[in-house]
């Protein structure tokens, strides 16, 4: 990874005071702070294995994202409860000891909340949240709830050992799932520009049903009266994964989203 990388991402940790709190029988770190296992340009680059579990998610975080080992299936993380959303479109929980690649989480505590009266889609919810930002360098959570009139999200096959796909290759035919007329809430992320492949740039949002029947990573939507929360975070700190893959892996940092893989020139 690249100096200025590095750079984005150390000046990213905040110093503030930790909280010591008891949620669901775990000892938690209750801080402002953004906590993030892995990195993205890792994800990326098919390193799809961690050794952080499902319990130590819990520990950092109420509210967030993420994936599952062998990138099986959507992470949602919505008032300290863990979700998985697999391919075959069915929510479960998943154990405590279940491993994870990749999380981004956060203990929720809101700065501004904004209500909507009009019809809002996806790009139009996105004009509005940044509007409301005080800074775009800043990183921010963003919990929306209501009622979606329509609401497509993606989910992830499950990947064998050896990975040979990039994330951009596995997710090129995701199973998508729509539903109508349902309630529910999107959690996630905007993260700045300038945190290159630490994390996505810009918004990232999952969703979870009031029912906890459908999830997935958000692609489009249409909803009313939608209530958006936002907590701006102090700063963000990280752990890498203490994998083989993960130290030997070359990472090409122009993985990303939907980007092709970089072609070997002919001989």
């Amino acid at each position: 990874m690249n100096r200025n990388l590095w750079f984005a991402a150390a000046i990213l940790v905040a110093s503030c005071s930790t909280q010591k709190i008891a949620v669901s029988g775990f000892k938690t770190e209750n801080t402002d702070r953004v906590y993030q296992y892995s990195l993205f340009t890792a994800l990326a680059n098919s390193i799809y294995d961690g050794t952080f579990t499902v319990a130590g998610v819990k520990t950092k975080g109420n509210m967030g994202l993420g994936t599952y080992n062998g990138l099986d299936g959507e992470m949602i993380v919505n008032n300290g409860k863990v979700y998985q959303f697999p391919a075959n479109g069915k929510v479960t929980m998943p154990a405590d000891k279940s491993l994870v690649p990749f999380t981004v989480v956060k203990f929720f505590q809101p700065d501004f909340v904004v209500e909507t009266g009009t019809v809002t889609d996806y790009p139009a919810l996105k004009k509005l949240v940044e509007k409301q930002f005080s800074s775009p360098n800043y990183i921010y959570a963003l919990k929306v709830t209501g009622t979606f009139s329509r609401i497509k999200c993606g989910s992830a096959e499950k990947q064998e050992l050896p990975y040979e796909k990039t994330l951009s290759e596995a997710i090129a035919n995701r199973p998508v799932f729509e539903s109508e007329n349902i309630q529910g809430t999107l959690v996630g992320f905007w993260f700045p520009e300038y945190v290159g492949g630490v994390n996505i740039p810009g918004f990232h949002l999952h969703f979870i049903s009031a029912d906890e029947t459908k999830a997935g990573h958000v692609l489009e939507f249409e909803a009313t009266n939608l209530k958006i929360e936002i907590d701006q975070s102090s700063g963000l700190e990280f752990d890498l994964p203490e994998t083989e893959a993960f130290k030997t892996k070359v990472f090409d940092l122009s993985q990303g989203y939907n980007k092709p893989a970089k072609q070997t020139p002919s001989k």
